[in-house]
């Protein structure tokens, strides 16, 4: 284990993990009920965000990757799930416009 992460930070980035499944769950389970495009995108963004927070944590604490690297690989991860966050959105938003 990587001494140098204090025990609040593996705290919160399991509590982070945690709550991001569960919205990923809840967003993929109304995507498949009501096979909203939005939804899924939905889904798949926070699944990123959380992925990437777990894989980030994994590999620092577990296989030693630097700190740095984890931070810049979960960082990326989340901006490419919020940039897919943002999309759903959008596309939910066109596709309410559209029906008006």
């Amino acid at each position: 284990m990587n001494g140098d992460i204090p025990l609040i930070v593996i705290g919160f980035k399991t509590v982070t993990v945690l709550l991001g499944g569960l919205i990923t769950y809840f967003a993929a389970r109304a995507a498949l009920k009501t096979r909203a495009t939005g939804l899924t995108y939905l889904a798949v963004g926070f699944a990123t965000i959380t992925v990437g927070s777990l894989i980030a944590g994994i590999a620092d604490q577990l296989f030693g990757l630097p700190t740095n690297a984890a931070l810049i690989f979960e960082n990326a991860l989340t901006a490419v799930g919020f940039a897919v966050i943002a999309y759903s959105l959008y596309v939910t938003s066109r596709s309410t416009l559209l029906k008006r």
